[in-house]
Order: structure tokens, then sequence, then C-alpha cells
């Protein structure tokens, strides 16, 4: 019986590799499973302790993955599982039968309604058979195989209602036998094409839905189950694992009903198992399974195992797939299971560092959404000081540029701020250059309609005035857009923090954001109003002499002399024009430098510091004020339904992570 693994375990000892690094695929599945495929069978001792090395490895993986499952981690990233779908009337129940060896709900239409997690655990030496259906917040022992059948349709009535609709939650079933394989099964509503009775109209969409839901993740193996009367071309359940799995590289083929196929059709069963027709990594293997006649003649399932080998025996075509290891279903329990613990072995580092991932995002949302307000109405003013110092800080520390902490840069007030001064000064040397174009037709254009009785080569004062102060006023505009620009931007900020840290507290919050509005319209009526009086003082155009004549040497050093001759009258005209560009060009440029600098101080003092300290003696005037703490400090149920979500999360992961350790 154990002669193949007695083999191999001798081949990896006489080269000093353990049984462990050995991979499941290179033994025989029938060797693992003596008690499945003949349930009468003994075992030698010697056998017994060859066994127990396969059960060292087999055992301990599976039990991982179903604590793992236990412990409600699917919840939060996908586990290996082996998945069974099929279409309507494919035999998949009969095929789980086998492998479990009890009866499931059968019958026309869609049987199995919700998904049910079958957990199979060969319990070795043992004759007892035991079972365990749990869902929601019952459970149920069993002690007698008749009884899961209706367990079952009464767990499908209460998730999914008794009117032939589905529900996604699960029933998870564990069966403790002698005869069955260590496996872990997920079964799924059988694929329904049109809807019948009381059935939802888009119940096939539904079926899918759920079907995909499983298929698609990357850690689960699809058994796919076709009957062998039908062209596997056409099957729903195989064009279903193809989408989910291109390749092929996670999808089983079970072909059921091979005593069923046309005389002649026979060779084509033999192309599909040989991966001829449609390819799959995994392969196919062919199964002959109790029929409803065979049931209603009350064949055991140990009857039917042996019937089974028979048909495969005495078939002329078939009877080739029993020495190639690919037919019955004892053949099928154990390539599951080593399937399976293949799919675990590779997957756990991959399901450890998720785990681990998980903890870290969940601890730190739950840090940044804060432990919930205290019950206490002391320990609730301290909560309110800590929440109102935490924002105060930050809201000073983006105002000033002195960052205590990493913050997002959308919220870096201050760095923001900074830039568009920077493009201020951008428009005021642009304004300069573009000035320097024009003076001359302008100084031109004034001296033309404005000259009075004074003889050429006399400045006209008032020309000059008017022009540097129409130059200059053409900056209020750019000035105030600006103040709106950042008023907005700080409010914006200012808001965006007060939800990061009064999340979940709508008083507090509806509070916080009030005094942000008015303190919002109070510095920016007060940053409006000195703006329009320093362009109200810039337009009397005035600068230190000292200044002004050493601006106005460096700028006369710039000017070349005309290089045609000229008339005395055309050397007046230039002279005078000269001079008035000049003159008007030195003063713009001290002007613009003036207001390069005292714009931004402005706004600077207005919106940025004086606005965080007014918010901070606001924000502190909150603890005396008319409206009680505990008001203030209502908490929304959604956030006390988050809270308490993630602290279950977190439970989870972190016993998870101690299953995974041990």
């Amino acid at each position: 019986m154990f002669s193949t693994i007695e083999k191999r375990l001798t081949q990896l000892y006489s080269r000093g590799q353990s049984p462990e690094q050995d991979t499941l695929a290179q033994y025989k599945e029938e060797d693992f499973f003596p008690a499945l495929l003949d349930p009468h069978a003994n075992t030698s001792a010697s056998d017994a302790v060859l066994y127990d090395h396969y059960e060292e490895k087999v055992r301990p993986c599976i039990d991982l993955i179903d604590s793992l499952r236990a412990s409600g981690l699917e919840q939060d990233l996908s586990l290996p599982a082996i998945a069974v779908i099929g279409d309507q009337s494919s035999g998949k129940s009969s095929v789980l039968e086998a492998l479990s060896g009890i009866a499931l709900p059968r019958g026309s239409g869609i049987v199995t309604r919700c998904p049910l997690e079958l957990k199979l655990k060969n319990v070795k030496g043992e004759s007892a058979w035991r079972a365990c259906i749990s869902y929601k917040s019952y459970s149920k022992v069993l002690s007698d195989p008749s009884d899961v059948d209706k367990e079952i349709v009464k767990a499908q009535n209460t998730m999914a209602g008794e009117d032939l609709g589905i529900s996604s939650e699960l029933i998870s079933l564990e069966v403790e036998s002698d005869n069955v394989p260590d496996l872990t099964l997920i079964d799924l509503p059988g694929i329904a094409r049109v809807a019948v009775g009381n059935q939802p109209q888009d119940i096939g969409d539904q079926i899918k839905q759920l079907i995909g839901s499983y298929v698609k993740e990357d850690k689960t193996i699809n058994l796919v189950v076709i009957p062998c009367n039908v062209d596997i071309a056409t099957t729903e359940a195989l064009k279903m694992a193809q989408e989910a799995d291109p390749t092929g590289e996670r999808t089983l083929g079970i072909l059921t009903k091979p005593d069923l196929v046309d005389k002649g059709t026979e060779v084509n069963i033999l192309k599909v198992v040989r991966n001829e027709v449609i390819a799959l990594k995994k392969g196919y293997l062919v199964v002959k399974c109790r029929g409803q006649q065979d049931i209603d003649d009350k064949l055991t399932l140990v009857e039917a195992l042996e019937r089974e080998k028979a048909f495969f025996k005495q078939n002329k075509y078939f009877r080739t797939l029993l020495d190639d290891n690919v037919a019955t279903i004892q053949c099928v329990a154990g390539r599951l299971t080593t399937e399976l613990v293949n799919q675990i072995q590779k997957t756990l580092p991959t399901i450890q560092s998720e785990v681990q991932q998980k903890i870290a995002e969940t601890s730190k949302e739950l840090e940044r959404i804060g432990l919930g307000v205290p019950e206490d109405n002391e320990r609730k003013m301290s909560f309110l000081i800590d929440k109102i110092r935490a924002y105060i800080g930050d809201i000073v520390s983006l105002t000033s540029g002195d960052y205590s902490k990493e913050y997002n840069d959308n919220d870096k007030l201050y760095t923001i701020v900074r830039k568009i001064f920077g493009i201020w000064n951008e428009l005021l040397n642009k304004d300069q250059t573009d000035f320097e174009h024009i003076i001359r037709d302008k100084v031109t254009e004034y001296t033309e309609k404005s000259r009075g009785r004074e003889l050429p080569g006399f400045t006209n004062y008032k020309i000059f005035e008017s022009l540097a102060k129409n130059q200059i006023m053409k900056l209020e505009s750019p000035s105030l857009n600006m103040l709106k620009e950042i008023s907005d931007l700080v409010q914006s900020v200012l808001n965006n923090m007060a939800l990061l840290h009064f999340e979940g507290l709508p008083n507090l919050m509806k509070s916080v954001k009030k005094k942000i509005d008015e303190l919002q319209q109070e510095q920016e009526m007060e940053a409006e109003k000195m703006l329009k009086t320093l362009f109200k003082m810039e337009s009397m155009i005035y600068s230190q002499d000292f200044i002004y004549c050493n601006k106005l040497r460096e700028i006369e050093n710039t000017y070349e002399e005309p290089e045609e001759e000229e008339t005395p009258q055309q050397t007046s005209d230039n002279t005078e024009m000269t001079s008035m560009s000049v003159r008007l060009e030195a003063y713009f440029m001290i002007a613009s430098n003036r207001l390069a600098d005292m714009v931004p101080m402005i706004l600077k003092f207005y919106l940025l510091l004086e606005f965080a300290d007014k918010l901070e003696r606001e924000m502190f005037q909150l603890l005396q004020g008319s409206e009680p703490t505990e008001k203030l400090l209502v908490e929304e149920e959604s956030i006390f339904e988050r809270r308490r979500f993630l602290y279950n999360r977190l439970k989870r992961l972190k016993d998870a992570r101690q299953i995974l350790a041990r």
C-alpha cells in the first residue's frame, strides 16, 4: 500500500533531505488515502509511521488555513481555497458527496444557495463520525450523517430566504471521519441561466457575481465540474474560470458522468483529459459518482467507490485513465489535497506579508480617528483641550512654516503662499519690462497732449506724475486677486485640518468651521483695507532724494546716445523724451521694489500670522462658551461604528499573526 512513499522516503534520507523539503506532487495520491481507497484495509505499524510523515506536512497546512478562516481573516484578505463551480446538473453535488461521505441536498434548479465551506478531517484510527455546522451565530454538532442534508437546507433558508434566492454569507460544515481526505472545499451555487418560480429575474447574474468573487482571487484553486455528455466549450463554469485564470494555472477540471456519453464519442473525452481540447496546466480528472437512481436504490458510498473502479476497469476506452492516475474519486481526493497544500505553502509568505501590512494600515487609521470620547465629564474636558491643542499646534506650524512634523504638500500653507508671492514678484518684473517698452510712446503722447507754455527741454512734472501713478495703480487689482486666492487657500487648509482633528464630532466641527469663516471674512477685509491704503500711499509719488538720484544715475548709464545726426528740433524732443523716460523708469523700479515686499508682508501678517493667533484664542474660548462640553463632543454613529470595526479587524489580524507565528 505504501510502496511508493516508502521508496521516496528512502531516497530522501539517503541523500540527507528531509521529507518536509519534498514536494507533495511527487507522490501518488492513493498512497496517502488507504482508508478512502479501501475502507476495510488494515495498515501495518511501519505503514502508519510512513503515513505520519505525510500527516506532519498535510494536516498542519490545512489546519492553519482553516484556523485563519475561522478567525475571520478572510474578511480582510484572500486565503488559499478550492472553489467548486459548475453549471446546474453538472454532477457537482455527487463529487462532493463522494469526497465527504455524506449526502448533500439534491434536486432540480439551484440547490446550493450559499457558499458552503466543507472542511474534511481524516481522524486516523477512529471509526466515529462527527460533524458540526455553523453560520452566523448558530452552531450545532451532528452525530448522524443523515442529519446533514436537512441542516444545510435549514441554514440556506435562514441565510437566503425560502424563495430560492441566494446569499453570499458562508455556511461552514466540518466533518471528521476515518474515511475522508484532509481537505477543505468551498461549494458555490450552480450557474443558472433562467429564473424559475419566485427566483429574482437576475438570479443568473447574482450567481456569476458570487462565483466571480471567489474564482478571481489569485490564491484560489478553481475546481470546475463538467459533465462528459456536454460540449466542454459551451460550459459556463469553464468559461468563467478561463476569464479569471487565463493561463489555466489555478484551474483543475473534473469530468463527471462518463457512463452517459454517446457510443463512439469516448475518444473525445480522452482528448479532453489529455489537454488537447481546452488546455489547463493542472489538467483534468474523471469520476463516476452515484446517480439519482443509485441513491433511490440506497447504494452506499463505499459500494459506489467499488462500482466506479469496476466501471473504469471494464471500459476499453477509459481503463487507461486508471493507469494514468486521472480517474476515480480516490485520485481526486489525493490530487485536491496535494494541490491545496502546495498552494498553501506557496502563498504563505504572501499571507504573512499582507497580514503585517493590514495591521500597519489599520493601526494608522485607528490612530487617525482616535480612541473616542471618554465617558466621565472630567476626562471629556481634558480630551477636548488635547484636541484643540493638537489642532492649534498644526495651524501654527502650517502658517509659520516651522513644520513640526510631516504634512501633506497641499497643507503646507507657508510654502504655498511663498510660491504665490514669487509669482507676484514675477508679475512686477514683467510689468516693469513692459513699461520700459511703452514708456517712450506714452511720454510722446502725453507731451503732445499736455504741453503748455514751457519751452522745449523743460520737463512737465505733471506728465511724470500722471504716468507713474497710472502704471503703479494697475498693480492694485492683481494684488487684490492674490489676497482672495490666499484667503480662500487658508480657509480650505484650516477646514481640512479641522476635519482631520475633529472628524466624527459634528457639533465641534460646526463650531470650529463657524469661527474659521468669521475670522476669514474679518482678516480678508482688514488685509484688503490695508492694501488699498498702501496703493493710495503709492499714488502720492514719493521717494527719498538720495534713493531716487542713485537709481536715476544707474538708469542713465544704460541709455545710449543716438547714432544718426538730428536736427536741433529732433535733438530737443529726443532729449526731453529720454529725460522723462529715464526718470519714470527709475521711479517705477523704486515703487515696484517697495510693492514686491510690502504686499506679501501685509498678506502674510493678516492672513497667516494674525489669523492663526486669533483662531487660537477663539478655539480656547470654546471651553468657556455657552455650548457645553458634552454637546461639543457628541460623536457621529458612523465614526463609532468605524472605530469598532477597526478594533475588531485589528484583533483578527493580530490573532492571525499569532496563528502564523505558531
